[in-house]
Formats: C-alpha cells, sequence, structure tokens
C-alpha cells in the first residue's frame, strides 16, 4: 500500500478539513460522536468485563465513524446505521485489532514489572490507596531511578502502541487488510509523517484545551467528532485508495 509523506503545514489542515466534514451535516456528526462515546462509557460500566469489552469493541466503533466521515467527504445521507458497519463487515479482524491492543498492554505492564521491580509495585499501591498530590509526589521521589526507567518505557511503548492503532481500524474497513499489516502500517505512516503528526497533536491540544474552558462541557461535544472527523482527513492523505489522484500539499 501507498503511504504518502505530508509536509508539516499539513497538520494544521487535517484539522481545518475535519471541521468542513463536521459543517457537511453538524447535527449529525456530532450527535453520533456523542452515541458512539455513549455506547463506550455503557460498556465501561459493565461489570467485571466492561474493560475487556471497550479495548474489543473500540476499533469497531472507530471504523464506524469513519464510515460516517466518508459518507460526509461523499456528502451521502447520513444514518445511525453507518455508526455500526463495523459490526457487519471485517468484524472479526476489528476485533483482532483489539486483542492486539490487549496483547500490546499485557506486554508492557510485563515490561514495566521487569525493570521497576518491587518499587513500581510500591508506588502503584500507594497511587491507589491515596488521592493527596503530596503523598503521591513523595512516593515518586523515593521510588528510585528503576522506576522512573520503567515508567519511561511504559510511556513510550504505549505511544507506539497508540501510533500503531490509530489507523489501523480504517485500514481493515476500507482496504481489507490483515489485523496485524494494518498495525503496521498505521505505525509507518505515522512515523513516515511525523512531523504534520505533531503539528496536529499540538494544534489538537490547543484546541481541547480552549474548548475545554466552556460552560457545562459544551466544548466536549465539539471536540470529539472533531478529533474523529480531522483523525479520518489525515487517514485519507496518506492512505490513498487505490487509483487515487494524489492531493495537493496546500489544499
Amino acid at each position: 500500500m501507498e503511504i504518502r509523506k505530508m509536509n508539516a503545514a499539513r497538520g494544521w489542515l487535517w484539522i481545518k478539513h475535519g471541521y468542513q466534514l463536521i459543517m457537511h451535516n453538524p447535527l449529525m456528526s456530532i450527535t453520533l460522536a456523542l452515541i458512539c462515546g455513549l455506547v463506550m462509557f455503557v460498556a465501561l460500566n459493565i461489570p467485571q468485563v466492561g474493560p475487556l469489552m471497550v479495548v474489543l469493541l473500540m476499533p469497531v466503533l472507530m471504523a464506524g465513524y469513519m464510515r460516517i466521515c466518508r459518507a460526509l467527504e461523499e456528502e451521502e445521507e447520513i444514518e445511525l446505521a453507518h455508526l455500526f458497519e463495523g459490526f457487519q463487515k471485517h468484524l472479526t479482524r476489528l476485533v483482532a485489532l483489539g486483542g492486539y491492543t490487549l496483547l500490546g498492554m499485557m506486554i508492557i505492564a510485563i515490561a514495566m514489572i521487569i525493570i521497576g521491580g518491587d518499587a513500581l509495585t510500591t508506588l502503584l499501591e500507594s497511587v491507589k490507596s491515596t488521592d493527596d498530590p503530596q503523598m503521591l509526589a513523595e512516593a515518586m521521589l523515593t521510588a528510585g531511578s528503576g522506576v522512573a526507567f520503567s515508567l519511561i518505557v511504559g510511556f513510550a511503548l504505549a505511544f507506539v502502541l497508540m501510533l500503531a492503532l490509530q489507523y489501523a481500524p480504517m485500514l481493515v474497513f476500507f482496504s481489507n487488510m490483515p489485523p496485524f499489516a494494518a498495525l503496521r502500517a498505521s505505525l509507518s505512516g505515522t512515523l513516515r509523517n511525523f512531523m504534520p503528526y505533531t503539528v496536529y497533536s499540538l494544534i489538537m491540544q490547543a484546541v481541547a484545551l480552549a474548548l475545554g474552558m466552556l460552560p457545562f462541557g459544551i466544548g466536549l461535544i465539539v471536540l470529539l467528532p472533531l478529533g474523529l472527523t480531522s483523525l479520518y482527513v489525515s487517514y485519507r492523505n496518506i492512505f490513498p485508495f487505490a487509483g487515487e489522484i494524489p492531493t495537493s500539499q496546500s489544499d
């Protein structure tokens, strides 16, 4: 599969064009994004199996919202059924992405425990047992360099896992790629476009900060669909469909 390389300015355009996608049908774009978030919230609160279900279903619902973004791009009529198309198309492969996520999380946890040892276990128990910031800070300071290194390794591995996952549902859903190949392509595509991705991430953080200051959580209603639509735009730029004419770097 072709992986395009974009310039740094493209990161801003992903957000701009993501907003433009929302404006094609703002009511449905926002409503279906909130429904997606609500489904995940309900699943998360199912006793015992909730977190496991969320991890396994996340790629399925992500693919569904990307189908909505595709409909917005093609100016099709948006339907609630689009959100659940991941349950009808490539479901096994999408759920397998969730399985790889679980495996990755387990590997990260094991690596951190091996590096951090008993000191890391003690620190984690302190975090669970208290909400006092001063006590947590003291626990961090006394934990030692091994714990600090284990946390750095854990964050680094988690970041790589996130990069491998962010485009994988779209690659499976739209291009019928096998799950592991989709994870590799997602990671390669992001690293090849690290500069625009960095610009995109920084601007999105600033947008999230600004929207988070609005009262009654109104900003979050816009932030969720904007994050999803802009991610779709970046996917379409980096991974063109077969036979697609390349887009200009300055669109």
